[in-house]
């Protein structure tokens, strides 16, 4: 699954890829530059300790997203 969230500071949107078949977690900051992971926890991890819902421009879609990784069928 692919997410791309508004950041305020950025024309360019956020992403968020959790693929499990593919064991494929990654994703995009707002200044473009990319980080990957070994497992979706490890990327839910690092998204709550470095993003915060009020930088996009719409805040209920991180905390969405989040409630939909953090679901154990993804």
């Amino acid at each position: 699954m692919e997410y791309l969230l508004k950041s305020k500071s950025s024309a360019i949107p956020c992403l968020i890829e959790a693929d499990s078949d593919l064991n494929r977690y990654m994703v995009r900051n707002a200044d473009t530059s990319g980080k990957g992971f070994n497992t979706k926890e490890e990327m839910i991890a690092w998204i709550e300790e470095h993003w915060k819902a009020e930088d996009f421009e719409q805040p209920d879609q991180l905390k969405s997203v989040m409630h939909q990784l953090e679901d154990p069928s993804i």
